[in-house]
């Protein structure tokens, strides 16, 4: 991967469904040779479609909460089934962590956390289980170190238009037509208004407006997705991270952790860890690094780390979206 194609895939990541002129401007190279780039790496498969962040908070969610759970190695594949067929909830296994499952619940109200861990407390044989409540988010796929010449991340994780409140926003209703609209751009964040508006029977004008509404007030965010296995990303590695002070954080330090190259999501959560912090690494001695710049950083009294598995299109449709 040469540098324009990273400039591509960093701006797509930012922003999905930036056109060719845009990104030929910003690249200073012709429309023509953007075309061609991103042509030649969906044929490679390294773009491999577009989906979108979602806010949840707007499509009336109260909160999201991170499920830790320890099974026996034997029990895991039984566990992950079960957990699939869970509403709203994600699995991911893990590795080299006492917990083995990860799981991510979108949860209507609070009151479903309990029962989700009721749940699968009767139905599976975990042995321990912790929960961390979700109190904002700082997605930043663009932060990929795609060509590990990526001297400052500062610039491509300022400007986000797309940051939202965690909990659900009095002022902004979202009805059955944007969420058929949300939908159809999970499965494909560059489908054309034109083909959107004629599956769900509306005006191709009336869903480029909703379009506009849904980012301009932070419910969406459409970003490519990508192979991260055809550019020599190998894991991703999770992060819970405590501070001296329990549940206080400075900018600074979220600022100083989101400018270390190919950490992609910063979570800030409540319980006993106040950050989860996810990277995605290409091999042993990056995952060295990136725990050495961490572990560098003031206040930190406690870090745990897990590995799992990078998914063959990255990022995963409705992730959450940017709140800070």
């Amino acid at each position: 991967m040469n540098e324009l194609d990273a400039k591509i895939i960093r701006i797509l990541l930012k922003d999905g469904r930036t056109g060719y002129d845009e990104i030929a401007k910003e690249c200073g190279a012709s429309k023509n040779k953007v075309w061609k780039r991103c042509l030649s790496m969906r044929k490679k498969g390294i773009i491999e479609g577009a989906t979108i962040q979602v806010n949840f908070g707007h499509l009336g969610y109260d909160a999201l909460a991170t499920l830790l759970i320890n099974v026996e190695a034997q029990q895991i594949e039984q566990v992950m089934e079960f957990i699939k067929k869970l509403k709203e909830v994600r699995a991911h296994r893990q590795y080299f962590s006492v917990y083995n499952v990860r799981a991510v619940a979108t949860l209507s109200n609070l009151n479903e956390l309990d029962h989700v861990k009721q749940v699968i407390k009767q139905k599976l044989p975990t042995m321990a289980l912790k929960d961390y409540i979700w109190t904002g988010v700082k997605n930043i796929p663009e932060n990929l170190n795609l060509t590990d010449t990526l001297k400052d991340t500062t610039e491509s994780n300022q400007g986000n238009p797309s940051k939202a409140c965690l909990v659900p926003d009095e002022g902004i209703t979202i009805d059955q037509v944007d969420n058929q609209i949300i939908k159809k751009l999970t499965l494909d964040g560059r489908a054309s208004f034109t083909k959107i508006a004629k599956e769900i029977g509306l005006s191709t004008d009336t869903v480029v407006k909703r379009y506009h509404r849904l980012r301009k007030n932070g419910t969406i965010k459409v970003s490519i997705q990508i192979n991260p296995n055809k550019i020599g990303y190998k894991s991703i590695l999770d992060f819970n991270i405590a501070f001296t002070t329990p549940g206080v954080l400075s900018d600074t330090v979220v600022e100083s952790l989101a400018k270390i190259p190919d950490i992609i999501i910063i979570t800030k959560t409540s319980g006993d860890y106040d950050l989860q912090v996810t990277a995605m690494i290409k091999d042993i001695p990056e995952s060295f690094t990136i725990q050495d710049q961490i572990a560098r950083i003031c206040g930190i009294t406690k870090i745990e780390v897990s590995s799992r598995k990078i998914p063959d299109k990255w990022p995963t449709p409705q992730q959450y979206i940017s709140t800070f």
